[in-house]
């Protein structure tokens, strides 16, 4: 078997591993979980000098970002993903109202399309799994591998503490974090 292949494997086989681990913890836990999470990411200057960000609409099984949009989106310009494709582009996110469920079930919002990416000051970024390194494992489609390298704004990924691993199988094509936020640290460069 050829190296990226090793790799692949692992990474499936550990997207499997933490599946298993979030169906251990009840709708409640992950609720409380998101909130240590992001209130961790909240508190951090990173995001307090942020006035443009660009962040995620979460799926049930992600740190939920809606309390995140609903709270600060006054004070905050937030960026929401939209998939085109194979690929992500940015749209402007003003209200749940103006949002639309896409094919793979993640609310994305209407409008017109984000091109200037010199403005975004965050990067909110999900995963599977991290390690210290600030390697991500995604869900497999590489989305943000391909949208990470176009914007110079700092990259912070999110996620629970049993999200975090001493390493994640990691290949040449995937994009690493700045900084990482789980429910009791943050973790940088």
């Amino acid at each position: 078997m050829s190296e990226s292949e090793v790799i692949s494997v692992s990474k499936q086989l550990l997207r499997k591993q933490v599946a298993s681990y979030k169906r251990s913890f009840s709708e409640k836990q992950l609720s409380d979980f998101s909130q240590e999470t992001i209130s961790m990411l909240i508190q951090s200057e990173f995001f307090r000098k942020a006035r443009c960000i660009l962040a995620y609409c979460s799926m049930p099984d992600e740190v939920d970002t809606r309390w995140l949009l609903k709270t600060q989106g006054d004070s905050k310009q937030f960026l929401l993903p939209v998939v085109t494709g194979k690929d992500l582009t940015l749209k402007a996110y003003t209200s749940d109202e103006k949002m639309i469920c896409s094919t793979y079930g993640i609310w994305e919002p209407e409008g017109d399309r984000f091109t200037a990416y010199r403005d975004i000051d965050l990067v909110i970024v999900p995963g599977v799994a991290f390690d210290r390194k600030l390697h991500r494992l995604g869900r497999g489609k590489g989305f943000y591998d391909r949208l990470l390298p176009d914007i110079s704004a700092p990259k912070a990924g999110i996620c629970f503490n049993f999200q975090m691993f001493n390493e994640v199988p990691f290949g040449e094509d995937d994009y690493k974090m700045d900084i990482l936020f789980t429910q009791s640290e943050m973790i940088m460069k």
